[in-house]
């Protein structure tokens, strides 16, 4: 028997709740060290991710993402707001 309709569980870094993959928004690291969006969810490397909830969306904060990269980040290679916006449109558009 195949394993089709399961899909990979990863946990939300601010809540820790696990869900499945393609229900989270997914951050990673561009190659200047820079927290971005990763839409399609195909960017090489560690990722974390989010519940598109509003009370995790505004709770990530740098310690997490150190946390979730294994590395510790300058504090200007994360934009809270150009990072959440781009994510929260992309949400809108899939409604």
């Amino acid at each position: 028997m195949g394993r089709k309709g399961i899909q990979p569980q990863r946990t939300c870094i601010v809540c820790r709740g696990k869900r499945a993959k393609g229900e989270l928004l997914r951050l990673a690291l561009d190659d200047n060290g820079r927290v971005y969006w990763d839409q399609r969810q195909l960017h090489h490397g560690r990722g974390a991710y989010v519940c598109p909830r509003p009370e995790c969306l505004t709770g990530v904060k740098l310690a997490h993402l150190n946390r979730a990269f294994r590395q510790r980040l300058s504090a200007d290679s994360w934009n809270r707001a150009i990072v959440l916006v781009a994510a929260l449109k992309g949400c809108e558009a899939h409604l």
